[in-house]
């Protein structure tokens, strides 16, 4: 993907009528969660005036991007929030809104809840891969259910974040709408399950994959080798094959909250496995 002019190639354009004219210097990348199902809903209420809301970019479940807001135009995505001290962030920014619903609740029966506490058939979810269990000190001290997000989405995001950074040289910073709204505390999103880290990273790689033949990360674990395990998390057994040395260059396979399923070594030698991406750093 490439950005020209503020439109990227390869979304759908439907602008929104939500927008202030220019921007200031871009320092940032602000990702949202949608708290929606589907991205007609959020595509819908961002191409209304009665909306009085809006982001430049709408990625759907299986990847498709709707482009809402030139980039070179202001957004109305973040506006309470504050970004290292100041404020005006929408003119700050570029705005992604990813297709997700959002924390769900489990009843005392198990059914699933969503945000509103209402009943959520299981075809509704069914496009997410999963959800894993988490605490928010802003929802509130129960242990909330956070729909993954497919890979075929986050690889979309990407792609929008890496033509940014190109398009926009000034941006040092991939953040979530949560981490900006620090005054009122009500935004959460994107959420737990969203693999931030995997984001920021490209800040540090701002080189197109397409280029690289695949984004190669370097075992950054100094103190001790990195464990490798057969699933994305400290509940499934690690590898024998494993631990992986400090500085050891991998190629990254796949995401799953903050774990990376990564490719060791190269031919009949090379196998795979997940990491903690926290120590995984771009080679």
């Amino acid at each position: 993907m490439r950005i020209s002019g503020g439109w990227a190639d390869g979304a759908e354009r439907k602008p929104s009528p939500n927008i202030n004219s220019g921007h200031r210097s871009r320092e940032c990348v602000v990702v949202h969660y949608t708290a929606g199902y589907t991205a007609s809903s959020a595509v819908n209420t961002f191409a209304t005036t009665a909306g009085k809301a809006s982001a430049h970019f709408v990625v759907e479940v299986d990847g498709k991007v709707t482009q809402m807001v030139n980039c070179n135009d202001t957004a109305w995505h973040a506006g309470f929030g504050v970004f290292r001290g100041g404020g005006q962030l929408n003119a700050r920014s570029i705005g992604i809104e990813i297709v997700n619903p959002g924390y769900h609740f489990r009843s005392t029966t198990g059914q699933i809840l969503n945000w509103e506490r209402k009943p959520v058939p299981a075809s509704r979810l069914a496009p997410f891969p999963g959800m894993i269990e988490a605490r928010d000190p802003w929802v509130g001290s129960a242990n909330l259910l956070w729909p993954l997000y497919p890979e075929a989405q986050l690889k979309a995001v990407e792609n929008i974040i890496r033509a940014c950074l190109a398009a926009y040289p000034t941006i040092s910073e991939v953040v979530g709408h949560r981490d900006v709204d620090t005054v009122r505390k009500l935004k959460v999103d994107p959420g737990p399950a969203f693999p931030m880290a995997r984001m920021r990273r490209l800040l540090s790689d701002r080189a197109d994959p397409a280029d690289t033949g695949g984004v190669k990360l370097k075992v950054d674990a100094p103190t001790s080798p990195l464990n490798i395990r057969g699933g994305p998390g400290t509940n499934f057994d690690k590898l024998d094959r494993g631990p992986l040395r400090h500085g050891l260059v991998v190629l990254e396979l796949e995401v799953r909250g903050d774990w990376i399923k990564v490719r060791v070594g190269d031919g009949n030698s090379a196998f795979e496995g997940w990491c903690f991406g926290d120590y995984l750093k771009p080679a």
